[in-house]
């Protein structure tokens, strides 16, 4: 078991952690890139609605598996296992489908919360009112966006911009907060396999809280700038001729991934 982890060395583990098992990295880049044959081929030019078709059903099915293996990285952080997790595709299928829905239900209810704010705050009904006055304005031969705006009433739009800021603050504190919980919830997930155990809000704020919530913040704001950096490098090799996006999307992409799930599962090594 890891135990106490500082972020120098949950960052370099996450490094290392996807090739400790070459085999198995190269079965997961192998994924990713069958994973990413729908929007591959587009890009050269190859199209065909049939072909498409087939590869759109390839890709949600590969996606599942891929969704479910990060699942078992991240319990395999969590226990602290040193090697890649081996591949059992039917489990791994159903897991990512479990996965995917705990992620939908974490962003359902800070969905309908800022909903609820909205109308309470009278941003659709303000909303509505500066539409019909712009209708109104246009039918009367209002001609410029300057003239449109004089339309409409200023108590209507000092309401829309009055509602639009609560919601917008509203909306962007749960995302933080659900986003910090849900990883945590979907380590509780990873290690239980139920997915009752990923919405025990209780226990994962427990959870969070034996970790640290500034390690939590701190942490993940780490490795989402490595995850940048990556992108950005991926990016450029992507621009290679012909062989750029292969290049990017078959080593790169499935390395930046094992090192985000790695590093999610280290942090949560002792909740």
């Amino acid at each position: 078991m890891v135990i106490n982890m500082n972020l120098r060395e949950i960052i370099t583990d996450a490094i290392r952690y996807p090739i400790s098992d070459t085999r198995k990295f190269l079965i997961f880049c192998a994924l990713i890139i069958v994973m990413s044959l729908s929007t591959v081929f587009p890009s050269y030019g190859i199209r065909d609605n049939t072909l498409s078709l087939i590869l759109s059903l390839v890709t949600l099915i590969v996606s599942f598996i891929v969704l479910g293996y990060t699942v078992d990285v991240i319990k395999c952080g969590s226990e602290g296992e040193d090697v890649l997790p081996d591949f059992d595709f039917v489990r791994q299928f159903v897991v990512g489908i479990k996965a995917l829905i705990l992620d939908i239900i974490y962003f359902i209810i800070p969905a309908l919360i800022v909903i609820i704010v909205a109308s309470a705050t009278g941003l659709f009904s303000s909303f509505t009112e500066i539409v019909y006055a712009s209708i109104d304005a246009a039918a009367k031969n209002a001609t410029t966006m300057t003239m449109v705006m004089d339309a409409i009433p200023k108590s209507t739009m000092s309401a829309f911009t009055n509602a639009l800021t609560v919601t917008l603050i509203v909306a962007v504190i749960l995302f933080i907060i659900f986003s910090l919980m849900s990883f945590a919830g979907l380590v509780r997930f990873a290690k239980s396999g139920s997915g009752i155990e990923g919405l025990r809000f209780r226990k994962i704020l427990s959870d969070m809280s034996s970790v640290g919530f500034v390690k939590i913040i701190v942490t993940l704001i780490v490795i989402y700038l490595i995850s940048l950096v990556f992108s950005f490098v991926l990016g450029i090799i992507g621009l290679i001729p012909y062989i750029g996006v292969f290049i990017a999307i078959f080593i790169g992409v499935p390395f930046m991934i094992l090192f985000f799930y790695r590093a999610i599962g280290l942090l949560y090594a002792d909740a």
